[in-house]
């Protein structure tokens, strides 16, 4: 696996292209238990990543009422 990304964009492009090689099936058991080991970390990031703009969204439209 490359360098975990630490943007939102970078890592979803670089889970679909883990998800794809997962789907095509053609790697051994232990080389897929690492690519969705993988998947998942980047899963947990894309997931911190969303709550953390929504909660900034929240902020910038609650002090736009304000």
């Amino acid at each position: 696996m490359t360098k975990k990304p630490t943007d939102y964009d970078k890592a979803m492009l670089q889970l679909e292209k883990l998800v794809e090689r997962i789907q095509q099936g053609q790697m051994g058991l232990e080389e897929m238990r690492g690519e969705v080991k993988a998947a998942l970390e980047l899963i947990k990031l894309c997931r911190t990543k969303l709550r953390d703009i929504e909660t900034d969204l929240d902020e910038l439209l609650d002090e736009e009422e304000e």
